[in-house]
């Protein structure tokens, strides 16, 4: 019988190869979305399907912080360069360490700043990021995969980039 342990605190997010995110919310810290599906199905009259592939290899991530952690400063000043510069593009790495998911870009930006509220609570900022074609893994938490299958699961989750060299 297997075991699947997850553990929060074992995902882990760099930015730009130099910002490791810290600070994360209760609840739900990081999502990750395909901004377009990769096909689009047409069925004709006759009940021929037909499904068009679509080139657009970008994703949305989002990443909740609690407001009072030092990733907003970061972060802030990641996007100011980028406004400035146009030089605020860089790698974005996540990966939870108690299982198999992963997620890497080597091109990803800020979109925008997050909302800014105050209340005499714990307030949050999500930063949303978005990337161009990643590797992905969407794994489990059984036992540890180890490095081998960290670099098998990164070689695979590349192969839709590849598509063009091949």
């Amino acid at each position: 019988m297997a075991l699947a342990t997850y553990i929060p605190q074992d995902v882990s997010c760099i930015v730009a190869g130099i910002i490791n995110v810290e600070g994360y919310v209760d609840g739900t810290f990081i999502t990750i979305d395909k901004d377009v599906p990769p096909y689009t199905t047409t069925i004709t009259p006759d009940g021929t399907i037909a499904r068009t592939q679509n080139g657009d290899t970008t994703y949305t991530v989002s990443i909740t912080v609690q407001a009072a952690s030092k990733t907003n400063d970061a972060l802030t000043k990641l996007w100011q360069l980028d406004q400035l510069t146009n030089m605020g593009k860089g790698p974005l790495f996540i990966k939870d360490r108690s299982g198999s998911d992963l997620f890497f870009a080597a091109t990803a930006w800020i979109e925008g700043l997050p909302s800014m509220s105050k209340s005499n609570g714990a307030d949050e900022r999500t930063w949303t990021f978005r990337a161009a074609a990643p590797s992905v893994n969407f794994g489990n938490n059984e036992e540890a995969s180890g490095l081998v299958q960290d670099i098998i699961n990164l070689a695979t989750g590349a192969l839709p980039s590849l598509g063009g060299l091949l």
